[in-house]
């Protein structure tokens, strides 16, 4: 331990059992908390500062302040003056940096490669200690922030979100705009903006508002070392000019025992019933409200969500999402409503409150309370590794809530039942006290909020509202929660058979291909079972595409009741369509996946879905269509891209219109022959043995008759850009958004490792220099860059941008001219740059899975690719290391310049 490091006792920190992390909670001599986690083996190090300072401490008349000073601090400092170096150096090593703005607080993070860690430590602490706030790039980055919000303003979250706050206490600094604009972020009569970054930053960025997490595969006493040598500078609470004072309460009365209605941009049939509530952070031992909202949100049969749905009034149910914060817990109950649900939405809600008080009545239990913790005490036990960047990320954020011993375990931790702290909070949620919001299309408003435009209204509840809401619902049948039959608190991994790196096919004929491993290293008892059932009737058409994804949401809300318990105690099913078919996908823990599996196979065949469930999924399913990407202009150009050279899909609208005149018969019709012809390809991967593969066989053999294709898999199928069709001018999406997007795709000219393994070092070499020119230097949007993009192994690269100000002509010239310069700075490269770059390539190529999740994906996506060898990263990595700097320079020239291989694809004003 470094001398100059406090660490007076040593605290025992809670962890997973099955965690190989260590962990050591240090103290700095300038007050700064750090924890230090040991990564044994990790490729890659991370750290993490978390600030306890959000948009609650913007000064009224700078609002957004937090929000742009979180981006200026990237922006260059006195050690590091330009404001790309973090971020160059960080690219050059496999990492990647990040930050976001809440409340209370804010949190800014990295990942590199571990042996960066040293210096990728000078880059981020160099942040913190004497931030430039240079006045060009506050200039600059003011137009990214106007970007930003721009680009938001059509958001359905952010616009509710803006309802709220304006429908809460002014004096409350929720109702202030969290992410600033131009009109809000200026000069004034207060200070010049660079003024205000400085006296926050001052004020705000002390030691004791800091908690530092650094993590890698250095040895604890070596993370202490460069803790205390980059963080010990940090200033000290004795700088701070002004301590935080106290929140007024979140609502004024008149803002409670309310109703609001408030108009959304797309189709929209919402309720959500908001019962404000004391702060919850001191009740993190007993999670009593996660305990209420447990029950509330129960789905199986009986349930409050099950009676309401039987009666043809809502779609989904969730309980206990809202915001919070030091003073203040919203519970939300938030409800999709069928169009009967909106004509009987105070009924819906008279219902949540005869069922609030079921639960005061009778379900305030131990048995109750022990299921969820259970639950909750196994998740925690059997929880998989998450990466350094996210784990640095959420620890730091966790110092300021938990004590040290649990800042990982405050998620998981549940004590007992807490029945005074239950009872408190039951006699909050009463009509009263309640906000009950209700979107729709039909919405009667009379107000807009600021910034966004949302039109809104606010009155009382009226008097003879509240006596309904807190009488007798007439057939209220709803029934608390019976016990569940699924949990078990002891479980073992099943012995371990014939040592086997590799999945191997037990079975390869003209109905089935399955395949088996058991996992030797990630030793729990979970695993994960794919199927995909290969059907062409699936993708034939655009109509059946689409009945494809009914028949699959119907099979989900059909076996949704029979199987919550099931889902409660670890066990997870998911249906999906594919261009190859249906793919069902079972997770969990390993003892109950096969007879979990034998019920959905059963039920597929056997299930008569209602004609009510039937035409509410329907709706709600053609209306998403219908809406999606209606502010996402990005968004809507990959999409375009994707049907352009994938066959299979089909474009959403499409989907929609061809469901306009769907009847259920028609329906019906279809989905008895999707299946036919059909053949299955499936993956057994976790800790079962080989018998246990051998059970699934039958099973699949026992439940998909006879009817098989021939044996080789249905092949998907590329489109190469050479066989397309292109105008010389970019294909133009026709897009009701005031925001303009572009992107460019180049293709390579083969999936060989050679030209894949090109292509990616391309794009790793680019995507920083195009990011920095486009978004920073440019300012052309928010959002802009680069990426990789591999259809099958088929690689790509899209370079995309998206402007509120600039044409979408000017945006591809934008494009070429950024792409131009960066391959003038790419002939400037030594040898000793492109070593280095193959060698980053090189390590993230080798990276072991982290985690038996991790690995189940990449082992079924080589299967479905016909990778049956496995060795496609070692393929890669051969290829990597033949390749030569001048030669790849030449290759690369002429892909992009010389003999390109491109795809243009713009926005254009939807005139319709």
């Amino acid at each position: 331990m470094a001398s100059s490091s406090i660490d007076d006792e040593v605290v025992h920190i809670v962890r997973s059992p099955r965690d190989k992390r260590d962990y050591r909670a240090v103290r700095l001599e300038n007050n700064l908390q750090a924890l230090l986690v040991h990564c044994p083996g990790s490729h890659k190090a991370a750290a993490a500062l978390a600030v306890n300072a959000g948009h609650f401490d913007d000064p009224e008349h700078t609002q957004g302040l937090a929000h742009f000073l979180e981006h200026m601090l990237f922006l260059g400092n006195s050690s590091f003056p330009s404001p790309s170096a973090f971020s160059d150096f960080l690219n050059a090593y496999g990492g990647q940096q990040n930050a976001w703005t809440g409340t209370e607080y804010s949190n800014f993070y990295f990942d590199c490669q571990a042996s960066a860690l040293e210096r990728a430590l000078e880059y981020f602490a160099a942040m913190f200690q004497q931030p430039l706030l240079a006045q060009e790039w506050i200039d600059k980055e003011r137009q990214s922030i106007e970007s930003e919000f721009r680009l938001k303003q059509q958001d359905e979250l952010r616009r509710l979100y803006q309802v709220h706050k304006s429908t809460c206490n002014p004096k409350h600094p929720f109702s202030q705009f969290s992410v600033g604009n131009l009109n809000t972020l200026k000069d004034d009569k207060h200070g010049t903006l660079q003024d205000k970054l400085r006296r926050f930053f001052k004020q705000h960025y002390v030691s004791d508002n800091l908690r530092l997490v650094i993590a890698g595969p250095q040895s604890l006493e070596r993370l202490a070392e460069l803790a205390e040598t980059h963080f010990s500078a940090l200033p000290s609470s004795a700088q701070m000019t002004t301590a935080k004072k106290g929140l007024a309460p979140l609502y004024r009365p008149d803002q409670l025992g309310v109703k609001l209605e408030v108009k959304p941009v797309k189709p929209a049939r919402r309720l959500i019933i908001t019962l404000p509530l004391p702060a919850i952070d001191d009740d993190y031992a007993h999670k009593t409200t996660s305990f209420i909202a447990h029950i509330l949100g129960y789905e199986g049969p009986q349930s409050l969500f099950s009676c309401l749905r039987n009666r043809g009034w809502i779609n989904s149910l969730s309980a206990g999402g809202g915001i919070s914060g030091s003073n203040f817990k919203d519970f939300n109950i938030n409800i999709q409503l069928t169009e009967r649900g909106e004509k009987h939405a105070l009924s819906v809600a008279q219902w949540v409150f005869n069922y609030i008080r079921l639960i005061q009545d009778q379900g305030i239990e131990d048995w109750r309370y022990e299921e969820r913790r259970l639950s909750t005490e196994l998740s925690f036990k059997f929880q998989e590794p998450i990466p350094v960047g996210e784990l640095v990320s959420q620890l730091a954020v966790n110092a300021h809530h938990y004590p040290e011993r649990d800042i990982i375990y405050g998620d998981y931790r549940m004590d007992c039942l807490n029945n005074m702290r239950a009872n408190e909070l039951l006699n909050l949620m009463v009509p009263e006290r309640a906000r009950i919001t209700l979107i729709s299309a039909q919405a009667n408003t009379n107000k807009l909020t600021l910034l966004y435009d949302t039109p809104y209204s606010m009155r009382p509840l009226q008097a003879d509202e509240v006596a309904q809401l807190k009488a007798p619902a007439d057939g209220f049948c709803a029934q608390l929660p019976r016990q569940n039959r699924f949990l078990n608190e002891h479980f073992q991994p099943y012995p371990l058979e014939a040592e086997q790196t590799r999945p191997s096919a037990l079975i390869d004929n003209d109905q089935l291909t399955l395949w088996h491993l058991q996992d030797q290293e990630f030793r729990v008892p979970k695993g994960h079972i794919y199927l995909n059932l290969e059907a062409p009737q699936v993708t034939a058409s655009a109509l059946n595409f689409a009945c494809s994804r009914i028949w699959a949401e119907l099979m989900i809300d059909a076996l949704n009741e029979d199987l919550y318990d099931a889902e409660v105690a670890g066990l997870h099913f998911n249906i999906y369509p594919t261009q190859t078919g249906i793919t069902i996908h079972t997770t969990g823990l390993s003892a109950g996946q096969l007879p979990l599996l034998s019920y959905l196979m059963r039920q597929a065949q056997t299930v008569k879905f209602d004609r009510s469930r039937w035409q509410a999924v329907t709706q709600q399913l053609v209306n998403n269509w219908h809406s999606a990407h209606q502010n996402q202009p990005l968004n809507l150009l990959f999409s375009e891209l994707n049907l352009l050279l994938q066959q299979g899909l089909y474009r959403l609208s499409d989907m929609a219109a061809a469901c306009e005149s769907l009847s259920y018969t028609h329906f019906s019709h279809i989905v008895a022959n999707l299946f036919k012809p059909m053949r299955v390809t499936g993956f057994m991967h976790g800790d079962w043995q080989q018998q246990h593969a051998g059970q699934l066989a039958q099973l699949i053999q026992a439940n998909t008759g006879s009817n098989g294709l021939n044996k080789a898999p249905i092949q998907q199928r590329i489109k190469r850009l050479l066989d397309i069709e292109r105008a010389a001018n970019p294909i133009a999406v026709p897009m009701q958004h005031n925001d303009k997007a572009a992107l460019q795709y180049v293709q390579g000219a083969s999936d060989s490792p050679r030209e894949q393994v090109a292509l990616m070092l391309l794009q790793q070499l680019i995507h920083q220099f195009v990011f920095d020119e486009l978004r920073t230097r440019r300012q052309l949007g928010y959002m802009a860059g680069s990426q990789y993009f591999a259809l099958q192994r088929l690689p790509g690269i899209i370079i995309f941008v998206q402007s509120p100000n600039v044409s979408e002509d000017d945006l591809q010239h934008q494009i070429s001219e950024a792409l131009e310069l960066c391959f003038e700075h790419l002939n400037e490269m030594s040898l000793k740059a492109w070593a280095h770059s193959k060698s980053v390539l090189r390590q993230q190529l080798s990276v072991t899975d982290r985690s038996l999740r991790v690995r189940s994906q990449r082992l079924w996506g080589a299967i479905q690719l016909g990778d049956t060898q496995f060795d496609r990263a070692d393929q890669l990595i051969r290829a990597l290391d033949d390749w030569q700097l001048d030669d790849w320079l030449a290759y690369s020239q002429r892909l992009l310049f010389e003999q390109p291989v491109r795809l243009y694809i713009q926005t254009k004003a939807d005139s319709g």
